[in-house]
């Protein structure tokens, strides 16, 4: 009878009353095909420090103060349905243009098939972009990703070719879901030539637990082309407006390439631990903060970065030692966040003062072993149907012989405009 009478209500409920436009179930189907994109320009004027070792590094013999680069993008994406199979892709363009030379570039960030015979299961094959760990601006447990920009961490990135399996299961009690997630990322055949050496077949395991209202990930990357690596990481809400999370990874024996004081390169394998500790803090006055501290274990110390910047010094003057800065450089001295503790901050408010569409914010990045920094204020304006706009001004202030403070541009200011279609 009971049943009978739940059955009833809700046939009452899909009949429309007078006035109410029917329920149209239709528009939460899913299409057969779907895309989106967006084009941007982006002008940007650098200021540029001339005593710093980027500026030898990227403008050797040069005496110039300021570059202008102007800057375009798109970006295209899509998904084909077919009953239980689909087809994804996203494709990506760039243009970039300077006093120095003019450069463009086009690829395909993302191209894979997907089969999904139900919603507790898949297998999808091809070029993807994962998204492991629950950090922001940095994750230690993205094992199989390219790095995320910590200044702009919500860019899109190119992915990898591989294969994914993913099992999901739910059940009552405590564990409310358990997922399994399996990938084999090849650099054989001429695949992936940039993830690391040719020859291997790369495999992972992500087991996801929705365990006591807390999310939970526990994974592990066999040796391969890259290292042998474990990891865990977790988020939880505390509240409505309060979650906290973190990540932990564990790399071993993965080559690092050092300079000795003899001022040559060696290659030694070593294995180290990598941190993050994180939350996320939403206002009644919607104004958001972000906090991480990232504690990277393979990163270099103060005593062996200050040994890359007295070469690099020595070279200006020495065009012998050109060929050890330049390898030096490209094997790890000159990647981005290369030391090893980095504190961010974010800070936005959404429409203050009643300014509609308008969001200005604050991002803050902290070299916590040396106290160099950069510190981007950003505002954001969407009050243009289909048109985003977003001026920028980044600055980079530090001692000598510290991260920032060695970096080329002092400043930057740029303005995107992203148009969506």
């Amino acid at each position: 009878m009971k049943c009978r009478a739940a059955v009833l209500v809700s046939l009452l409920a899909a009949v429309p009353t007078p006035g109410q436009e029917p329920f149209d179930v239709s528009g939460y189907e899913k299409k057969a095909f779907e895309w989106k994109g967006w084009a941007e320009l982006r002008p940007e004027e650098q200021f540029l420090r001339r005593d710093s070792v980027g500026y030898l590094l990227q403008f050797p013999g040069e005496t110039r103060t300021t570059l202008e680069r102007a800057n375009a993008a798109a970006e295209i994406s899509g998904t084909l349905r077919y009953e239980s199979l689909s087809a994804d892709f996203t494709g990506h363009a760039s243009y970039l243009r300077d006093s120095q030379g003019q450069d463009g570039d086009a690829r395909l960030y993302e191209a894979y098939a997907g089969w999904h015979p139900g919603s507790r299961s898949g297998l999808e094959i091809g070029k993807r972009s994962l998204r492991w760990g629950k950090g922001y601006a940095f994750s230690p447990v993205a094992f199989l990703e390219r790095p995320k920009d910590p200044t702009d961490p919500e860019l899109s990135r190119e992915g990898f070719v591989m294969a994914v399996a993913e099992l999901v299961r739910s059940f009552g009690g405590p564990l409310q879901t358990l997922a399994l997630t399996a990938v084999a990322l090849p650099t054989t055949w001429g695949l992936n030539p940039d993830f690391g050496p040719s020859g291997d077949v790369d495999v992972a395991v992500k087991v996801y637990g929705l365990l006591l209202d807390t999310d939970v990930d526990v994974l592990y990357k066999a040796p391969g082309s890259q290292a042998q690596r474990f990891g865990a990481d977790f988020s939880r809400n505390l509240g409505s407006n309060l979650e906290i999370h973190g990540e932990w990874a564990l790399t071993t024996d993965a080559p690092r390439v050092v300079i000795t004081e003899g001022n040559t390169l060696a290659k030694e394998l070593r294995s180290s631990s990598s941190y993050l500790l994180g939350l996320r803090y939403l206002t009644e006055r919607e104004t958001t903060l972000i906090l991480e501290y990232f504690h990277g274990g393979s990163g270099y110390t103060e005593t062996e970065i200050q040994r890359f910047f007295d070469l690099v010094k020595a070279s200006a003057n020495d065009p012998a030692l050109s060929d050890l800065v330049a390898r030096a450089a490209t094997q790890g001295y000159n990647r981005p966040n290369a030391m090893r503790n980095y504190v961010y901050a974010r800070i936005a408010q959404n429409e203050p003062f009643d300014i509609l569409y308008f969001t200005p914010s604050l991002t803050a990045i902290v070299n916590a072993d040396e106290g160099s920094f950069s510190i981007i204020p950003e505002v954001l304006y969407t009050g243009f149907k289909s048109l985003e706009l977003r001026l920028r001004v980044a600055v980079n202030r530090g001692e000598s012989s510290t991260e920032y403070g060695e970096k080329p541009v002092a400043s930057r200011v740029e303005l995107r405009a992203r148009y969506f279609f």
